[in-house]
């Protein structure tokens, strides 16, 4: 048996993929217009409890 688990998700320092997202006040929120505007964005994964 193969005692080490599959990676989830993607590992620290990789580029996210391109995608389409509604911010908390239902803004829609595009990641490649987000970086024509700014160099670079900080992506902040989070799991809630509610």
């Amino acid at each position: 048996m193969d005692s080490q688990k599959p990676i989830k998700g993607i590992s620290v320092g990789s580029k996210a993929p391109i995608f389409d997202t509604e911010d908390i006040d239902n803004k829609k929120i595009n990641l490649r217009n987000l970086l024509e505007q700014y160099s670079g964005v900080l992506l902040d994964f989070f799991r809630g409890a509610w």
